[in-house]
């Protein structure tokens, strides 16, 4: 099962037979991973069905890590309020994403899907290459190794930059919000 979170982090839950036989959280893995997971506060998540090799020893049983995940302090989460894009900002998003969720994919496989997914999500202007450059940033980190970050943002800002055609770059939205990345 991914996991990411209100903040754009990716966390995994490993299930083998019903059973939790591993959990990550950005660069953390098995019970290490377990402090930071304890603090989402909200999230989306997918499960996706594909064999994983990788097992974290000494993860107490599957009821036992269930209640250690739950977070010391709970109470109501406040929804974010969101607005609706502009035609034109859902075409930049549409275009931005065909550009990085290829090269995404290179690095972090079926997972780059529900990354960009979140990532554009949250997305309010991407009315200059500067917008579209830290959203790039920003991505990039999710992929945890700095030579692949590296290789990731430069070969999606070439993209962008040798495209026979340009980003429709959207206007700001209408309440005048600055873009989240």
């Amino acid at each position: 099962m991914f996991i990411i979170t209100a903040e754009n982090h990716v966390a995994q839950v490993i299930l083998r037979g019903g059973e939790i036989v591993g959990l990550s959280h950005r660069l953390l893995r098995g019970l290490d991973a377990l402090p930071s997971m304890r603090t989402f506060a909200a999230g989306r998540y997918r499960f996706i069905e594909e064999p994983v090799d990788r097992i974290d020893p000494g993860l107490p049983p599957t009821l036992d890590l269930l209640a250690l995940l739950i977070p010391e302090r709970s109470g109501p989460v406040e929804a974010r309020q969101s607005t609706l894009p502009t035609p034109d900002l859902r075409q930049a998003l549409a275009s931005a994403r065909s550009l990085i969720e290829p090269e995404l994919t290179e690095f972090l496989g079926p997972m780059a899907d529900l990354i960009c997914q979140e990532y554009l999500a949250h997305v309010t202007a991407l009315d200059s290459p500067e917008h579209f450059t830290r959203l790039v940033e920003a991505i990039a980190k999710e992929i945890g190794d700095s030579t692949k970050e590296a290789h990731f943002k430069q070969r999606v800002l070439s993209s962008l930059r040798g495209a026979a055609w340009r980003l429709p770059l959207a206007s700001p939205a209408a309440d005048g919000a600055p873009s989240s990345y």
